[in-house]
């Protein structure tokens, strides 16, 4: 921000400033001057430019506590409490040095210290200033005495004992981390590594990203919820609105270059001070305390939180007995796009935020939900009844797209279906997002049936985007996780997903391994059709097999057939040209 008081326009060469641009006022002039448009804006509510002028002040002037005062005032208005009790600190030790203790500056700096929730030095700096004080100076530091005694007392009352009792070893949990948080360690990076048995030799060390588990993530997002709705009431949905104002692409478009920074560092400023308001409520009057003066007779808190479990609980089981319904009726449609994408929907967003505790037959749904979606993507591979050996039957047998060339679509002018570029790779992102999000939910699984689901989903999500080898992996993966939970089901799906990536490179020799590979498993399932369907599958790609080799073995025959016929003719004109040369 460009100050209008005291500018002077620097000298070009078309000639010297002129005279009425020149301000010869005096520093002590200056200063007041600075003071008085801060305390202008002070009064206007324009605290960003009242501590512009205040500092420029300050700046001529360092020894000026009335104006440290007002800064320190115009700090506090702007949610900056450090800063503030700074301030009026500095402004508390100059005006003593000069008139003796002042009332307003050291009732500035009890305030502050009461706002950065440090109650017991706040009730000290009271206790001091009281006995400093007489009359009715006095009174005002004896009134917020009061306040500072009362929530202290509400603080560390009967409310506080009791919720020490009941999560003693979480609160020593945390403390260790926060003690750990605070601890600074001065020695060398490279000691610091060695000591934690890490590489010590690299420059940029590795940050760790930390990952949540779906829970955790639900759990934090409850929490700030409650504390919010106890606290603010209706009010909470601003609060909530603001969190989501920080990255909310409708507000920071790319295309504003100059106001996408500006209020970007605007949301994240104004979410911050309502953080530290909402911190201040929370040590003044902690969840605990609220909850004990809402339910003052134990027992009746512990009926309300039982009453409260067993409707969540029986709401879970309403759903969990719904969403079966809801598959099953799928599964009888044989619509296999939209029973996978509810079984992630309902598996991914929802029962993934489940406990044992609230959902009770936990790993029993699991199993019912992942079988039934496995039956149904096996349901689909049977022979067609009117199959006939195609050119290509195996990709009609196994549900693969046929290549097919596009035609050229003329250009034109206007119609955005004709253009050939400028179009985005959305299919990709949303594969890519989808990977990771399976990805995610594997690291905390905890059944390994689910597992072999989420294995199996990230190699068709592959094996859609045309990555033949990341699929076979993870198909191999989810083969071999099946063996822990003893799914021949899900090892059978993985197997088919080998042999579509196979197929799909025209790999006749890999498809055929692993059809002799599934022959057995399919046989373990004792599944007639699935039988016949592996068997048909089998005796097409032999039969693939058997032509390439025959074809193969025709074209070196054709080659060495035409080498054979250019050596004659070579050798037959050789012999002409001596004869020719034997005639007299």
């Amino acid at each position: 921000m460009t100050s209008i008081v005291g500018y002077v326009p620097p000298a070009t060469l078309e000639g010297a400033v002129a005279i009425w641009n020149k301000f010869d006022w005096s520093p002590e002039i200056e200063h007041d001057i600075y003071r008085d448009w801060g305390t202008y804006y002070f009064n206007r509510r324009r605290e960003n430019f009242a501590l512009y002028y205040y500092t420029k002040a300050l700046d001529i002037d360092r020894s000026d506590y009335l104006t440290l005062y007002r800064r320190s005032q115009v700090q506090r208005k702007a949610a900056r409490i450090e800063q503030a009790l700074n301030d009026a600190r500095v402004a508390a030790v100059i005006g003593s040095a000069q008139r003796g203790p002042i009332c307003p500056i050291n009732l500035q700096i009890c305030d502050a210290l009461f706002e950065l929730n440090q109650f017991e030095t706040s009730a000290c700096e009271l206790h001091d200033n009281i006995r400093s004080f007489i009359g009715v100076k006095s009174r005002s530091f004896s009134k917020r005495l009061m306040v500072v005694n009362d929530v202290i007392k509400d603080v560390t009352g009967k409310s506080m004992s009791l919720f020490f009792l009941k999560n003693l070893k979480l609160i020593q949990r945390v403390s260790e981390i926060n003690k750990a948080k605070a601890f600074i360690d001065t020695r060398p990076l490279w000691k610091i590594l060695r000591d934690q048995e890490k590489c010590d030799v690299l420059s940029i060390p590795e940050t760790v990203e930390e990952v949540l588990s779906p829970l955790e993530i639900a759990r934090r997002a409850r929490a700030f919820n409650v504390i919010h709705q106890n606290y603010l009431n209706d009010s909470w949905y601003d609060v909530l609105f603001m969190k989501n104002l920080r990255k909310n692409p409708s507000l920071l478009l790319d295309q504003c270059k100059r106001s996408k920074g500006f209020l970007q560092t605007l949301a994240f400023k104004q979410y911050e001070i309502i953080r530290q308001f909402i911190k201040m409520l929370q040590s003044r009057s902690p969840q605990y305390y609220v909850s004990y003066l809402k339910y003052p007779n134990k027992k009746m808190l512990e009926k309300n939180r039982e009453a409260y479990l067993f409707r969540i609980q029986y709401q879970t089981h309403r759903n969990m007995i719904a969403d079966l319904r809801h598959i099953r009726k799928l599964r009888k449609a044989k619509d296999v796009k939209n029973l996978s994408a509810y079984v992630e929907k309902v598996m991914g967003d929802y029962y993934v935020t489940k406990t044992n505790r609230v959902m009770c037959w936990k790993f029993q749904f699991h199993n019912e939900v992942y079988n039934t979606l496995a039956l149904a993507l096996c349901e689909q591979y049977s022979i067609p009844k009117r199959f006939k050996m195609s050119s290509r039957p195996i990709f009609q047998l196994l549900l693969l797209p046929v290549d097919k060339i596009k035609d050229i679509v003329p250009f034109v002018f206007g119609d955005r279906s004709t253009y050939q570029e400028g179009d985005d790779d959305t299919e990709g992102r949303k594969c890519r997002r989808m990977v990771s999000r399976l990805e995610k939910r594997i690291r905390f699984a905890k059944f390994s049936i689910e597992k072999c689901y989420l294995l199996h989903q990230i190699a068709a999500v592959h094996l859609a985007q045309l990555h033949y080898d990341e699929c076979c992996f993870n198909a191999r993966r989810a083969m071999k996780e099946s063996q822990n939970c003893n799914s021949i089901i899900w090892k059978f799906l993985g197997i088919i997903q080998i042999i579509k990536a196979n197929t799909l490179q025209h790999k006749v020799e890999r498809t055929k391994e692993a059809l002799e590979e599934a022959v057995p498993i399919v046989k373990q399932l004792n599944s007639p059709n699935l039988i016949k369907f592996i068997n048909t599958c089998l005796s097409t790609a032999e039969d693939e097999y058997t032509r390439k080799v025959s074809s193969i073995a025709s074209q070196r025959a054709s080659k060495a057939s035409t080498t054979y016929s250019a050596q004659d003719v070579t050798t037959g004109l050789n012999e002409n040209v001596h004869g020719l040369d034997m005639l007299p």
